[in-house]
């Protein structure tokens, strides 16, 4: 099952290709709703490397487990201001995230999250979730964004 959400955000495609490639840019959107922390002594970098598979603890609201989640970034084209990620996790065994940025105007962007959902008898609970978590973390990147 696939869910595509988009918004116009007021910043630059510069400073949003800046801020999406940043790990601690996705701590603070998805933060409190949902928390990544790394597994045991793995450090995360600053940035996002392709193909390399990031194990992380998702926590709901910061202290319910959801078990592991595992992120690999396929694509990183600066170009077509799109970044590609292969996850999969405790509940999903495919949440497939396509993010793209394209240029409204001088000064907005529109930024898509499309994310492709298989998680068997949970898929569509799954996916009717990721349409309230993309919300809240494409307000949050606002927020972010208009400091």
């Amino acid at each position: 099952m696939k869910a595509k959400i988009s918004t116009v955000i007021k910043t630059s495609e510069e400073k949003m290709w800046k801020e999406l490639q940043k790990i601690s840019s996705l701590m603070h959107v998805t933060s409190p709703l949902l928390k990544f922390k790394a597994l045991d002594a793995y450090q995360l970098p600053d940035k996002w490397e392709i193909g390399k598979e990031h194990q992380l603890k998702l926590l709901l609201f910061g202290i319910i487990p959801l078990g592991r989640h595992f992120i690999k970034i396929i694509e990183i084209n600066p170009e077509k201001k799109l970044i590609v990620s292969a996850e999969h996790g405790f509940l999903t065994k495919t949440w497939n995230h396509f993010i793209k940025i394209d240029s409204k105007d001088d000064s907005n962007i529109i930024y898509t999250d499309e994310i492709e959902i298989k998680a068997g008898v949970f898929t569509l609970s799954i996916w009717l979730f990721a349409h309230i978590f993309y919300r809240y973390r494409q307000r949050r990147w606002k927020e972010l964004l208009s400091r």
